[in-house]
């Protein structure tokens, strides 16, 4: 069993590092066009390399772990942070926070990872339809259904799940009621991660073309900084866009995958009833 797991997450190390290398072949390859015009390009290279690299692993059969990669990702900024950004005398408190962040985000990580989103072993289907819509009148009978827990089933994993919102292919894992809060403080985490990571590589840049050091060895470096505001900039973008989703399925009080699959559950197709003793006007012509 070890064998796989050690393969799938080299597989994934070396999948992260084409990615960086490619996108560093950006600002290589195209200096002189302006950072927020590379955006779109880096965007293009990103979904091209990971798609190489499917292609890559499926023709040999070698399978890679997606948390093996976001673990990779987040070593490789804080890698590039480490070993070239915090020598240009950057701010002592965007180095201190940046640290502080890898640490909490890589612990929230792994914690997310290996935890129990509530697994129960109850029957997923649930056939009966909620008639009053009042759940405060429930009785104690009722609120441990399947209706009323929102238990679904997880087809990747083959298991119930108490609040089931949806299944997480970047944490490997469910996303349930018991790890739910945890996974929406991870979501946030790693936009203020790669956000202040940005700003470390901003002022590295800034500092850098201010003295005019460009030596091979910081041309090299300058490149490989760009790339990597590149990468966290996009990434900050979908994030911010999947945490509003996600901040607004919990104002509504729906999960994910209800709202994908809202026809197949009874409770969602409750028809509207007259109340006793209405009276229903009809005009026939």
């Amino acid at each position: 069993m070890g064998s796989p797991v050690i393969l799938a997450s080299v597989a994934s190390c070396i999948v992260v590092l084409v990615t960086h290398f490619a996108l560093a072949m950006v600002p290589r390859l195209l200096p002189s066009i302006s950072f927020l015009a590379m955006l779109p390009i880096a965007a293009v290279v990103l979904v091209a390399t990971h798609t190489v690299a499917g292609c890559g692993r499926g023709l040999l059969r070698v399978k890679a772990s997606a948390p093996a990669m976001v673990f990779g990702h987040i070593l490789f900024l804080w890698g590039v942070h480490i070993a070239v950004i915090r020598y240009e005398e950057i701010s002592t408190l965007l180095d201190a926070s940046l640290n502080i962040e890898c640490i909490l985000l890589l612990i929230g990580l792994y914690k997310i990872v290996s935890c129990d989103p509530g697994v129960v072993a109850v029957d997923s289907t649930c056939s009966e339809v909620l008639d009053e819509v009042d759940s405060s009148q429930l009785g104690p009978h009722y609120k441990g259904s399947p209706c009323f827990s929102r238990i679904r089933h997880c087809s990747s994993c083959k298991r119930n799940v108490m609040g089931y919102d949806h299944h997480c292919p970047a944490f490997g894992n469910c996303i349930g009621q018991k790890n739910h809060y945890l996974f929406m403080t991870l979501v946030f985490g790693f936009i203020i991660t790669e956000a202040t990571y940005t700003m470390c590589s901003t002022q590295y840049m800034t500092l850098l073309l201010g003295t005019q050091r460009l030596s091979l060895e910081t041309n090299q470096f300058k490149d490989l900084v760009i790339s990597t505001m590149l990468f966290s900039l996009l990434q900050v973008v979908w994030q911010v866009l999947f945490l509003t989703w996600h901040m607004y399925c919990i104002c509504c009080n729906i999960k994910t995958e209800e709202w994908i699959n809202w026809t197949k559950y009874s409770e969602f197709q409750i028809l509207a009833q007259p109340l006793p003793g209405s009276l229903i006007k009809m005009s026939l012509n």
